[in-house]
């Protein structure tokens, strides 16, 4: 096990909301809202404990995840029903089950468009949970419109048909009684719930897979995204143990190489996929993504080190990389090791497959030209096949993963979703 006192739970919270709302951040302040109402629903009635509500109020924040992969989004943030529910529920439910720790709790999200009329039917230990975010979808989109002034008891009207009754009660007299509108509108809201959510508490298990999770939210812009987060990641670990870096330095390393291209998210797809070159207008957009991602990176973990190493990944030795063009006395081990996996990533992932003598020559003569690091490089050609073997593999699972959500969507929904580029 890795160890992870390099982020709060709580900052992986925030730092998986911040990563959304560089694709879109419109779901998110929607469902920061939502998880506020959920927040103070929960605690009005009782009976669960803080570190309970704290994850509900996480799921809340995330609640509509599926819509970056199934939905133009748009400002009324309407998305189409259909009979199993809206799509991004069940594409958002299925990808929680899959990448994340959420477990059994992600079928919240299948549920969460259904009215209480068809959830109050469903045997499912969340259920409630479920029909309380119905409601709360609802009041958001009611508070959109209205404010502050929103009269909360529009919503009983219903009451036992669309909404769970003591739900509404419940969030009726909330508003009442906690100035929740108020609180919504001023933004105060935000530092209460910041507040609460120092309650959330995962293990060191669950905080390395709630990273892992992040990198697979790359995805909602390609596929491509994450298989080449997770190719990078592990030829880092692979160059890291054959250079015998402690445990602590591998770590750092591992997760810096796993986000290391999340700032790639704010980026127009269009400039990243392009086949030609760019113009100086659109690398100047592309290289932007490097400042973007060291500056969420080092928002949220504690050791400035994964940020920096994540910040200089397309940094060379001869200073003719970017974006402070440092040079080789300035670079570390660790920022060198994950430039050379980049580079190696980048070279199998190009339209012309190249022979495994093909790669190893680059490689080689970036090295004696002193672009990459000698000793990184060997790294990787003295464990061509080892690398080899274990990219194969994991790029296979994540591959497979992508077709049982598609083909589990497909017969949920009747339609792709979109999930095959």
């Amino acid at each position: 096990m890795r160890a992870m006192d390099y982020i709060s739970s709580t900052d992986i919270c925030y730092l998986t909301c911040d990563t959304l709302s560089l694709i879109d951040e419109r779901p998110i302040a929607h469902g920061m809202r939502v998880a506020y109402m959920m927040m103070k629903m929960l605690e009005c009635k009782g009976g669960y404990d803080e570190y309970e509500i704290a994850e509900f109020v996480f799921l809340s924040m995330i609640h509509d995840i599926g819509v970056y992969r199934t939905n133009k989004i748009t400002d009324e943030l309407g998305y189409d029903t259909g009979a199993s529910g809206t799509p991004h529920a069940v594409y958002g439910a299925l990808f929680l089950k899959q990448v994340s720790p959420f477990g059994a709790r992600s079928d919240i999200l299948m549920y969460h468009h259904l009215p209480y009329s068809k959830v109050s039917r469903i045997n499912y230990g969340y259920s409630k949970i479920a029909m309380y975010l119905y409601l709360l979808e609802e009041a958001d989109a009611l508070y959109r419109k209205h404010g502050a002034e929103l009269d909360p008891r529009v919503l009983e009207e219903g009451s036992g048909s669309s909404y769970l009754p003591e739900a509404v009660v419940l969030l009726v007299r909330c508003i009442r009684q906690e100035n929740m509108l108020a609180r919504l509108a001023t933004g105060e809201y935000k530092r209460e719930m910041r507040a609460f959510m120092e309650n959330i508490l995962f293990t060191n298990e669950e905080k390395e897979n709630y990273i892992r999770f992040i990198m697979h939210c790359f995805s909602f812009k390609g596929r491509m995204r994450t298989l080449e987060a997770i190719m990078c990641s592990c030829i880092v670990d692979e160059i890291a143990q054959n250079m015998e870096l402690s445990g602590r330095e591998k770590d750092k390393l591992y997760y810096a190489s796993m986000l290391h291209d999340i700032g790639l998210l704010a980026i127009d797809p269009e400039i990243i996929k392009g086949t030609k070159k760019f113009t100086e207008e659109e690398r100047t957009v592309y290289r932007k993504h490097v400042e973007i991602g060291k500056e969420l990176l080092g928002k949220y973990f504690l050791v400035q080190d994964i940020a920096d190493i994540a910040a200089t990944h397309h940094e060379l030795l001869d200073g003719s990389g970017y974006p402070d063009g440092l040079k080789e006395n300035q670079i570390s081990d660790n920022q060198a090791i994950l430039q050379v996996a980049d580079n190696v990533t980048a070279v199998l992932n190009m339209k012309r497959k190249l022979s495994r003598t093909e790669i190893i020559s680059i490689l080689q003569v970036q090295a004696q030209r002193k672009r990459l690091l000698k000793k990184a490089v060997s790294g990787v050609t003295d464990n061509y096949d080892t690398i080899d073997n274990r990219l194969r593999t994991e790029t296979q699972e994540y591959l497979e993963m992508h077709v049982r959500i598609n083909n589990r969507y497909k017969r949920l929904v009747g339609g792709s979703s979109g999930d095959e580029e």
